[in-house]
């Protein structure tokens, strides 16, 4: 775990909560529906007691409900396998059943109406001491961010996706059980819960599991996109990879000499370096400092870093380059790294190691 940039990312959350100088947008209650459809699932559903077509009368009804006086659960409505009127049906409840004495793993989920991510909202709810919910794309980014997991190794979609999210979204609830989240947030919910008895969930002194549950997917979902900046519902994302490269000449043997002894760089290996690692970080930090030109300057950064040979082509004279090759810095890093030593060693250029040295030091 990244103690320092969870810590960092918590304080954030907590304070874009509620911000009383913005009322335009609010955190806290843009997102409170969410908090509500769980609560309302987990309060009035009981598979001891209710028979299948009881349960999925509630969990339709669950749909038709206007949170927080004005909004609907429209992730799951548009999550439909097959129509968005196709969001739930008896053999969802059966399944349900399953999973009452089942781990996620061992039961097989292919004929759910809906898709996994939205699976794992419902049954979070309903089974709040089994799950987590992960009810959208993205996690293994937010986990990476904060955990320094392998992104990737991570899976991204599927049902390994949602088992490989638990143990990081377990430890991120013990780390935000140590903030003051409770106070904030159920002074907001208990007012939504008070003005609408139907839903039938009492006012409450302290969290349960089901809030911790989506307390935790909320906090994630916020890291995503206030500090990682990386959703955006008006845009397509494309991954524009930037190249970056000494000019190419015309290639006679080895090298050619010109005015300045210049080598041909590899354009398409370059730019499938820059693919990969951008799969692997969509931060695509440089390998020196960190930065980061998606963090810094949002969609324009996207996909942007420069390609540095570790060891001048004019040096090693192979016409084969490697990623080992290769190292991805950001402007700076790269200007510096020629600059570091060069005019004083014979035009040396200095290593990424030695340059990560003097930023250390």
């Amino acid at each position: 775990m990244k103690t320092e940039i969870f810590n960092q990312s918590i304080n954030e959350y907590l304070k874009n909560l509620y911000n009383p100088i913005n009322l335009k947008r609010i955190w806290i209650i843009d997102e409170a529906y969410k908090f509500e459809f769980a609560n309302y699932v987990q309060k009035n559903v009981d598979f001891k007691t209710q028979t299948d077509e009881e349960i999925l009368s509630i969990l339709i009804n669950s749909q038709t409900i206007k949170y927080d006086g004005s909004r609907g659960v429209q992730f799951i409505q548009k999550s439909g396998k097959e129509t968005l009127k196709t969001f739930i049906a008896i053999s969802d409840i059966l399944l349900f059943r399953q999973f009452v004495n089942s781990s996620f793993e061992s039961i097989d989920w292919s004929s759910r109406s809906m898709s996994l991510t939205v699976l794992s909202a419902w049954i979070s709810s309903l089974f709040p001491n089994k799950i987590y919910p992960v009810p959208a794309k993205g996690f293994n980014v937010t986990i990476n961010y904060l955990f320094e997991t392998d992104i990737s190794t991570f899976p991204k979609t599927g049902e390994k996706y949602i088992v490989a999210c638990q143990e990081y979204l377990k430890s991120t609830e013990i780390e935000l059980r140590k903030y003051p989240i409770e106070d904030i947030y159920l002074k907001v919910w208990n007012k939504y819960f008070e003005l609408n008895p139907k839903l039938n969930i009492p006012t409450k002194q302290h969290f349960e599991q089901v809030d911790w549950n989506w307390i935790v997917q909320d906090f994630h979902l916020f890291v995503y996109r206030n500090i990682l900046k990386l959703y955006n519902p008006n845009r397509k994302i494309t991954s524009t990879i930037a190249s970056n490269f000494e000019p190419i000449e015309v290639k006679e043997g080895n090298s050619k000499l010109a005015t300045h002894m210049r080598y041909e760089r590899n354009n398409t290996l370059i730019k499938k370096i820059k693919e990969n690692a951008l799969k692997a970080n969509p931060m695509l930090n440089c390998e020196v400092c960190g930065f980061s030109f998606f963090r810094k300057y949002k969609e324009l950064g996207q996909g942007y870093i420069e390609a540095h040979h570790n060891t001048p082509l004019h040096e090693t004279k192979q016409t084969i380059t490697t990623r080992d090759d290769i190292s991805l810095l950001c402007s700076n890093c790269h200007k510096m790294i020629h600059r570091g030593i060069s005019e004083c060693e014979g035009n040396k250029i200095m290593t990424v190691d030695e340059l990560k040295e003097i930023i250390n030091a």
